[in-house]
């Protein structure tokens, strides 16, 4: 039976704006529920000094772009900038961060909501922007499909809510992926100028948006492979198509740092700021002697970046700890972060694959790639090229840095599912899509408003998570207002014994503390007499060197706040 088109295109657009309304009022209602994370007060100080100053000298090791997007909203409330020269001096960010978040006459969770909304406001528009390729792509079901995966995605929800580049640049690297996509298909160099911008953007979003050199590189030679000789893709086509594009990435890196581009071109060249420890740095370093470049801030922050990732950063995965991490770490990331219906269909298309394989044969099926549409390549090969070279970084902190993954995963399982070789299998397919949906929701909506510390039902959830990760996978300082809501709930008047990581200030937020003593602190632990709440990265011994709690983790806490925060009852029996 056939539709009317204009009783699909109603419910097409009824059921986006369920979606999207949904994810939008669940990001709001959980954000006002949380504190800073670690770094958010530090994006949006550096961000509102961008705007104020001109000076980009806080926060140098990320691109601009979303700590300026980010504290625009902040602008109309003239919140005051610290007034203690020599913070600013030393470009001590952490310090000018506290002095922002909590010494300013605008409060602190006022400054965090604006900053947030501008990233909730980003997400509903990727949302939206999503959806819309994938309908004119795969059709208006899997597009559907593909946002019901989106919008309620607990890793999506919790780290697209925060004044972070982990959102935006997942935006932009899908975008950029798209659009190159399009101009591969059209030839047009107005489209070629779109997908440009888009790359620009997502390379002054965070540095991780470089593997989009390759990869775009890479579909390129695809298409022209699959045209052959009578195509319109040629040597002289690339050439120019990266000289078109180059430009525009240098333009609008230079145009986004602004006057830090203008001073850059009468300070230090970059052979004089950049070493050759890393590959990346060694190419820096060439390229700067060959061309004279200056040290501009995005070349250095580059540098910086590649020298972090070199040295590597403190990492836990499954009681362990590495400085410099383990190639199978987002490998395990994926498997107990990523929700249990995803990963079903993931499984489901996955053995289609095999089954397919397995009655064409490898050797027919080398063939079909060469007609296989573009549309397939970018929402296969994106996910799985990215996927691939996040196991050789050093830097194990989260699954935020898996993000780009998501949204071209959500479209091809989605656009799988309602394949046309699949519909012969309707009934099958209803059952597996019910399944995913009712699963789906119940992990949702059963980790609210606690999204950061999701694991999913396979993994035991969120209350074995630490046997698994920690950091900003579980913990990321967002509970202190938690922590004050169950100390109120208990009645609790006297002095915490904490161990908090994050940034935020518990005297702010009305929580009376002391320090909380370690594993090789006898004297303190025989004295100790409180109730004790420590941070579940500090628990499991990240980020603190030989010190170590292992004598809280021999007991059982007497409550997990947001699952981040563990409360231990340390108080002496009394006689």
């Amino acid at each position: 039976m056939n539709r009317p088109p204009g009783l699909v295109r109603a419910a097409f657009w009824a059921a986006v704006a369920a979606l999207l309304v949904t994810m939008g009022a669940v990001q709001v209602l959980s954000a006002l529920q949380e504190t800073q994370t670690w770094d958010e007060g530090i994006y949006l100080a550096a961000g509102y000094s961008y705007w104020k100053t001109g000076d980009y000298r806080m926060n140098r090791e990320h691109p601009p772009l979303f700590k300026l997007l980010f504290a625009l909203p902040l602008l109309p409330l003239n919140p005051s900038l610290p007034a203690d020269r020599q913070v600013w001096d030393t470009a001590d960010q952490a310090d000018f961060s506290y002095q922002f978040m909590h010494q300013n006459r605008v409060p602190a969770d006022t400054l965090l909501f604006l900053g947030r909304a501008g990233a909730i406001l980003l997400t509903l528009l990727f949302g939206l922007l999503l959806v819309l390729w994938a309908r004119r792509e795969f059709g208006a079901a899997p597009a559907v499909l593909a946002l019901f995966l989106f919008a309620f995605d607990p890793n999506l929800i919790a780290h697209s809510r925060y004044v972070t580049a982990d959102l935006m640049v997942t935006l932009f690297i899908f975008l950029a992926v798209v659009t190159w996509a399009k101009f591969l298909e059209t030839k047009r160099y107005r489209d070629l100028v779109l997908a440009a911008a888009m790359l620009s953007l997502a390379l002054v979003s965070k540095f991780s948006a470089l593997f989009l050199l390759p990869l775009l590189l890479l579909f390129y030679l695809l298409r022209w492979w699959q045209e052959g000789r009578g195509g319109r893709l040629s040597a002289k086509h690339l050439a120019v198509s990266l000289v078109i594009a180059g430009t525009i990435c240098v333009a609008t890196v230079c145009v986004v740092y602004g006057p830090e581009t203008v001073r850059s071109i009468h300070g230090p060249r970059l052979t004089a700021v950049v070493d050759r420890s890393t590959p990346v740095s060694a190419a820096l370093h060439w390229f700067g002697k060959r061309l004279g470049l200056p040290a501009h801030p995005y070349l250095v922050g580059l540098h910086a970046q590649a020298v972090h990732d070199h040295l590597g950063h403190p990492a836990y995965l499954m009681g362990q700890h590495s400085q410099t991490g383990w190639w199978y770490y987002f490998p395990v990331v994926f498997a107990v972060k990523t929700p249990t219906a995803v990963l079903l269909l993931c499984a489901a298309c996955f053995g289609l694959a095999l089954l397919w394989l397995a009655r064409a044969g490898p050797l027919v099926a080398l063939r079909g790639l060469r007609a296989i549409p573009l549309r397939w390549l970018v929402v296969s090969l994106t996910p799985a090229v990215y996927f691939l070279l996040s196991m050789l970084s050093h830097i194990n902190i989260g699954i935020r840095h898996l993000l780009p993954v998501y949204p071209f995963l959500f479209v091809l399982l989605a656009a799988a599912l309602f394949h046309k070789r699949l519909d012969r299998f309707r009934w099958a397919r209803a059952g597996l899509l019910a399944l995913v949906i009712a699963v789906l929701l119940a992990e949702s909506v059963g980790i609210y408003p606690h999204y950061l510390a999701f694991f999913n039902t396979l993994a035991g959830g969120p209350g074995r998570g630490p046997e698994y990760l920690v950091d900003s996978n579980i913990d990321w300082g967002q509970d202190l207002k938690k922590l004050r809501k169950y100390l109120d709930s208990i009645r609790w008047k006297q002095p915490v014994c904490v161990a908090y990581f994050g940034r935020a200030s518990m005297t702010y937020y009305g929580i009376e503390y002391q320090g909380l003593p370690t594993t090789d602190d006898l004297t303190g632990r025989g004295q100790v007499d409180c109730l004790a709440a420590i941070s579940v990265t500090l628990l499991h011994d990240v980020y603190l060197g030989s010190a170590s709690y292992r004598w809280l983790r021999e007991r059982t806490p007497m409550a997990k706040v947001g699952y981040s925060i563990y409360v231990y009852d340390l108080r002496k029996p009394k006689p």
